[in-house]
């Protein structure tokens, strides 16, 4: 029996991002945080540089400096605000501004180090929340001599179509408030869109780059977005059957009998259910939405999971499926995404899951 495998394509990684350069001129920030949305910092840091990504982002300042440490030629940004300048100056790091009383309170500690400047838009993680703040923070900068290299935000309603228009309100505050910057001030780095706003709009005008995460690692930005010839699905996550059972109705599998044998499930000749055990479950990082009520696919036909356990899940197959059939709860036919549309989690959260102790990874250059 083989051990429940996650295989990565690199290749992809490659692939999708050559397709974002060509898109946009060469204006991509590679987001990556989170060691890489789990696929390993270091291996799509150089995946995306042997690309032509020269710009990467994330949230913590020990990837940063993982990054800076992987090439020195390249922008390096922290997205959330952080007051280690020391380190920022010594690692070349830019940073983001929180908002005017942050700056203020730390204007004698920001010289020589590049800053992105926020404003906090619908998501209001962080950032300035006014027109005149953003303004007031740009030009107290300036009188204090602290380089604003960037103007950034993130559009939280991107990937939704709402009856209100969130998203196309929320980005019309944003272009209101860039060109007044714009007008007064000389940005290297002006960037907004997540994945969702590049897939919905392409580049924005007078923008020097989208700032993208998933589609890089193979997920359409939002549901419906024609993504056949542009990007590729990058991970394979698949296990093995170990043992088939023939159960008779009313029987019953799994931790409290959370599936019984009814004349539903029950083959028609025979009148037994036939349920495939699996050699991976939540201990390996498999969502407990992702398991049970969704499918599988072996032998190229779908099945449906109907238990999930620690280091298992189980199947309702049928008199077809044998012992060491190869499972797939990932893949090119079975996408990450499609469960995402199907309200499992997002992309990123089905992908940060999987657990790399317990799952054979491979790399697939």
């Amino acid at each position: 029996m083989e051990n429940a495998k996650l295989k990565i394509n690199l290749k992809a990684l490659y692939n999708n991002a050559r397709f974002l350069l060509e898109e946009t001129g060469g204006g991509v920030i590679a987001t990556v945080k989170n060691n890489g949305y789990n696929f390993g910092l270091d291996r799509v840091v150089n995946v995306f540089y042997n690309a032509g990504i020269r710009s990467f982002a994330t949230t913590s300042i020990k990837e940063a400096i993982q990054i800076r440490e992987l090439y020195e030629n390249v922008c390096v940004i922290m997205l959330n605000p952080c007051n280690n300048f020391d380190t920022l100056r010594k690692y070349k790091i830019s940073s983001s501004i929180a908002n005017l009383d942050w700056i203020k309170k730390h204007k004698d500690d920001m010289q020589g180090i590049s800053w992105h400047l926020e404003w906090a838009g619908f998501m209001r993680r962080s950032g300035c929340k006014t027109e005149s703040e953003f303004m007031e923070t740009l030009e107290f900068a300036k009188k204090n001599n602290i380089s604003i290299d960037g103007i950034w935000t993130h559009f939280s309603w991107a990937d939704e179509f709402d009856e209100n228009n969130t998203y196309e309100k929320e980005k019309e505050n944003w272009l209101a408030i860039q060109k007044k910057a714009c007008n007064k001030y000389n940005f290297k780095y002006i960037h907004a869109q997540n994945s969702a706003s590049f897939c919905r709009d392409g580049k924005l005008p007078e923008h020097s780059h989208v700032r993208v995460g998933i589609i890089l690692y193979g997920c359409p930005g939002y549901e419906g977005w024609d993504y056949k010839g542009k990007i590729q699905h990058a991970l394979e996550l698949s296990a093995e059957v170990i043992s088939v059972n023939k159960m008779l109705e009313g029987e019953s599998i799994g931790y409290c009998s959370s599936f019984i044998a009814n004349e539903n499930t029950c083959d028609k000749e025979d009148n037994i259910s036939y349920v495939a055990v699996i050699n991976l479950g939540y201990g390996d990082g498999l969502l407990r939405k992702r398991a049970v009520g969704h499918e599988v696919e072996i032998n190229s036909k779908r099945y449906p999971l109907v238990s999930l356990m620690m280091s298992h899940t189980v199947a309702l197959v049928d008199k077809n499926i044998n012992v060491g059939d190869k499972v797939y709860f990932y893949k090119d036919t079975i996408p990450v995404f499609e469960f995402t549309y199907k309200g499992v989690g997002a992309n990123s959260e089905q992908i940060s899951a999987l657990n790399f102790n317990s799952l054979d990874v491979e790399y697939i250059d």
